[in-house]
């Protein structure tokens, strides 16, 4: 026989010691893995949704909140910003491009987006069906938005006013879908978007505002500019000058990955302790095992088996016991982000995967497995220095 099939007959002999042990290391590399997964989806989503976007430029109050609302659509808005405000932003000759947005309502949980095209482009979407929206009431929707809405060209749907399902209806209008947009992987998916004007005759149908000399009003404007200075030199003057408030996507980004990094560094924290205590009772198992097998190592000795070879052995056995526990934990980690993206609709809008590897897994697929052979180098050496007379006569 084999040192590998020896090894594998020796764990069959103790089923229960054999799971417990594997089950142990499992749940330490599922915790470690789902949240390098996780960690890594979320920066890469957040990072792809924000590119192309210098400042947001939205009414006054938290700069992460007006961020989260108007870049990745996780929040709701500070406020309002008057169309007047926001013209002169328009044709400065430092920007590039700006794109407005009118927030407020949404359906079926998807937010309704009033805006234009050029956030189409700046997202590099592209249709799957129809076209663009042209004229008030005409929407095209993300292809998250159409699956879960269930709707195609030509379907017709309502809005309801709030960010999130439940809000109060507007019953009296009904948007046409006129184009879906192909998947993007972004936060695009989760949008229906139409026009600004849209969205003012949903909130002002007579347009009383209008008539009374009120200015319309937008939620906030996404800025790219010509160059970097752009954004150095506008900020400050934005925040100083008008009503309105200036955030970098990227500054905010930082400041919340550094929020989120300290709660994950406790997590993954508590899966390296899971992982360290597998690796004890995988010494401690061998260490036990030795102990019942000692006369049955020196028999093998006895036959002709060499001292490397029964140390092999015992290596062999705790790297086939860690490599399965490896295993299960990266399906246990994968498999619970699988069920988390297909249950919560907030991990399914922010894209979250079971099929998505970070590449800081890679050290722990690699590494995992080697916590076995460590851990088995003291009943090893054991075994190494046994006497084969001694064990025999005290048997």
């Amino acid at each position: 026989m084999t040192a590998a099939g020896l090894a594998l007959a020796w764990l069959a002999e103790r089923p229960l010691a054999t799971l417990l042990n594997a089950l142990l290391l499992a749940l330490g590399v599922a915790t470690v893995a789902a949240l390098l997964s996780f960690d890594h989806q979320f920066r890469d989503r957040m990072t792809r949704d924000a590119r192309g976007i210098d400042l947001v430029v939205g009414a006054k109050g938290s700069r992460l909140q007006l961020a989260l609302s108007a870049v990745w659509h996780a929040d709701v808005p500070t406020g309002n910003i008057r169309v007047s405000d926001a013209e002169p932003l328009l044709g400065h000759p430092m920007v590039r491009r700006a794109i407005p947005l009118a927030l407020g309502d949404s359906a079926g949980g998807f937010r309704v987006v009033g805006t234009e095209a050029s956030l189409v482009e700046l997202h590099g979407a592209e249709l799957a069906g129809g076209r663009l929206w042209s004229a008030p009431f005409e929407a095209t929707l993300g292809a998250d938005a159409a699956a879960g809405l269930g709707l195609a060209l030509g379907g017709e749907f309502q809005s309801s006013h709030g960010l999130g399902a439940g809000g109060p209806g507007h019953a009296d209008v009904r948007y046409t879908v006129v184009g879906v947009l192909a998947p993007t992987g972004g936060v695009i998916d989760r949008l229906a978007l139409t026009s600004v004007e849209s969205v003012w005759l949903v909130h002002d149908p007579g347009g009383a505002k209008a008539a009374a000399g009120q200015e319309r009003e937008i939620t906030a404007l996404l800025l790219d500019f010509k160059s970097p200075v752009g954004a150095i030199r506008l900020a400050p003057a934005i925040d100083r000058q008008t009503p309105m408030m200036a955030a970098s996507p990227a500054v905010e980004a930082g400041r919340l990955f550094a929020l989120l990094g300290s709660g994950l560094d406790v997590l993954r924290g508590f899966g390296a302790v899971l992982v360290a205590s597998a690796a004890l009772g995988v010494l401690a198992a061998l260490t036990g095992a030795l102990e019942a097998r000692r006369r049955d190592v020196a028999v093998l000795r006895a036959l002709g088996a060499g001292r490397l070879w029964v140390a092999g052995v015992l290596l062999c056995e705790a790297l086939f016991l860690t490599a399965a526990g490896t295993a299960l934990g990266f399906a246990l980690g994968h498999g619970a982000l699988a069920a988390a993206g297909a249950v919560f609709a907030e991990a399914r809008g922010a894209g979250l995967s079971g099929l998505a590897f970070a590449p800081a897994e890679g050290w722990l697929l690699l590494g995992a497995p080697l916590v076995g052979p460590l851990a088995a180098a003291l009943p090893a050496a054991r075994a190494w220095r046994g006497e084969v007379a001694r064990e025999l006569a005290s048997g």
